[in-house]
């Protein structure tokens, strides 16, 4: 429904026009009136109507000045001037200032509901082509954010050259050009409680995501990427005298905001140590990477150092420099550690001491025992059976008092033990997934359906939804439903008499000419040459390849 609000002097008029008019049978809601400009004004200024009508002649304000202080305002209301005066100059004035209709007087009411709905079919036209353009930019930012992801990731594994980084930044739109280079690594994840799996989307969780990415945008001397759905990475940049500083600044700013919702997100953050080229910056990650693996020994810490680990190791280690095994280590480490992680939590849980301590036979053992019984209690609470876990050939050696074969037996009891979480959380992923895709399969023909709606329908937040979508589908959530709308459009060229102008909105799409170029971007060819058989479609390539 589009707002309607009537300027108009005289009374006969205002209340004939206002009562003799069906509004909402013609797509309008009736929002107010007025005697002249002078009042109409603020009212119009708080209704924001869609739709302005008034007379051109009244007293303390005519409907020009009127009309040419809400196109100022209000550049997307329509306004069509009533004028009793067949007069060029009117016209003329109500042309300059972008009036729609210069009505003269009397309106009959079929006059004023033909009016109407070219005025409703104008509005309608600029909201479709304002949805399309959001869709655009939403399309955009998600494509970019994807890019980003992927460019960060090769960063970080260092097998760009310098040329390749500079080159696929700038096609990315990204200022990387510094003399100094750092990496932040935050983890964010919702609190456990109990026997609950933290890898869960919350409320919480998702209003602190948005406050840093939200600060991180207005920060141009940071870049902040999605390492994981857990994981997020600021490259930080600076002058050499200025990087230490900007370094803390931004650990100091995750901090700030990350209390705020203490008790509700579990995070953790860590910097790496400042290189000078870009072409190291993949040690400055592995270094800071490492760092924030600290988490799970060091829970109650949330910004993690080098320092972190020594005094976690003094504070464990007995004076006769034998250890006990905190068994909340293990399953904190099985809770949120990763494969990548094992061999740096075997460090950490057996360093100099440790490994001494090994050596007793009693140790040993108990060491392992300890590892397997909180592995085994870990995943009998995520709904395993315990019998999957290890075989009874292997708890046989968990008797073994060689170091060496104690180690590997941790070692892979910590790597089963993580590989059965992995499934399980991969399992819940796709149980997202499946709903998501579910609900794409079943809408993806309405112009409505949007990262946003989905993930509503699913109760996850957007961006949880785009960084599970990126991660266990190769691909954002826009190219998928871009994909799915052009496999349609492809059936339906090829089996249906529809015109090429009909299919689009048969997809989900309002704009024939936006279809066009994107059938064109994705399929190799035009509709019509798709059509006639001119080109096969990058699709049906695809499919034969």
């Amino acid at each position: 429904m589009y707002k309607v609000f009537l300027v108009e002097d005289e009374i006969v008029m205002r209340e004939g026009l206002r009562n003799t008019i069906d509004w909402e049978q013609y797509g309008f809601t009736y929002t107010g009136d007025a005697a002249d400009g002078e009042m109409a004004l603020p009212l119009i200024r708080e209704i924001k109507p869609d739709i302005l009508i008034t007379d051109i002649r009244m007293p303390f304000m005519d409907g020009l000045t009127l009309s040419s202080l809400v196109r100022r305002e209000l550049p997307d209301t329509k306004i069509a001037i009533i004028s009793g005066y067949d007069d060029f100059t009117y016209a003329q004035q109500a042309i300059r200032i972008g009036v729609e209709q210069y009505l003269l007087k009397p309106i009959t009411k079929g006059k004023m509901i033909e009016v109407l709905a070219e005025m409703k079919k104008k509005k309608d036209s600029e909201v479709g082509r304002k949805n399309d353009y959001q869709q655009f930019l939403q399309e955009a930012q998600e494509y970019e954010q994807f890019s980003r992801r992927r460019f960060f990731e090769q960063l970080a594994a260092g097998g760009m050259s310098a040329a390749e980084i500079y080159e696929t930044a700038e096609q990315l739109n990204l200022d990387i050009n510094a003399q100094s280079y750092n990496f932040v690594v935050l983890y964010l994840n919702s609190t456990s409680r109990g026997g609950e799996n933290p890898n869960r989307y919350t409320d919480a969780l998702a209003d602190l995501q948005e406050k840093l990415v939200q600060f991180f945008l207005a920060c141009p001397e940071y870049l902040l990427f999605r390492w994981n759905v857990t994981t997020f990475v600021v490259l930080v940049k600076g002058n050499p005298d200025q990087i230490d500083i900007r370094t803390a600044g931004c650990v100091e700013n995750i901090c700030r905001r990350c209390d705020e919702y203490e008790g509700e997100v579990d995070w953790h953050v860590a910097a790496g140590q400042p290189v000078m080229r870009l072409s190291a910056v993949s040690n400055c990650f592995a270094e800071a990477n490492k760092i924030i693996s600290y988490r799970y020994i060091c829970p109650n810490e949330h910004v993690l150092t080098p320092q972190s680990l020594e005094n976690w190791k003094k504070s464990t280690y007995t004076s006769a420099g034998l250890s006990t095994i905190d068994p909340e280590l293990v399953k904190k480490f099985l809770t949120v550690g990763t494969l990548d992680e094992v061999d740096v939590f075997m460090v950490q849980l057996l360093g100099a001491n440790r490994g001494e301590a090994l050596k007793s036979t009693m140790f040993s053992q108990y060491f392992q025992m300890t590892v397997y019984l909180k592995a085994l209690e870990f995943i009998e609470a995520l709904g395993c059976r315990s019998d999957d876990f290890l075989t009874p050939e292997f708890r046989i050696r968990l008797k073994e008092a060689d170091p060496a074969m104690a180690r590997a037996n941790v070692r892979q009891i910590l790597i089963m033990a993580l590989e059965i979480r992995e499934k399980e959380t991969r399992n819940h992923y796709r149980d997202l997934l499946v709903q998501a895709l579910d609900f794409i399969d079943r809408h993806y023909r309405e112009n409505t359906v949007s990262l946003n709606i989905v993930a509503k329908e699913i109760n996850v937040s957007p961006s949880y939804l785009s960084a599970v979508f990126s991660q266990e589908i190769g691909q954002t959530f826009v190219g998928y439903l871009t994909q799915k709308r052009m496999e349609e459009a492809c059936r339906l060229l090829q089996q249906t008499d529809l015109r090429s102008n009909e299919i689009p909105a048969e997809i989900g799409y309002k704009d024939p000419h936006y279809f066009s170029c994107l059938f064109k971007k994705t399929q190799g060819c035009t509709p019509k040459s798709f059509r006639g058989g001119g080109k096969i479609g990058l699709s049906n390539l695809a499919k034969k390849g």
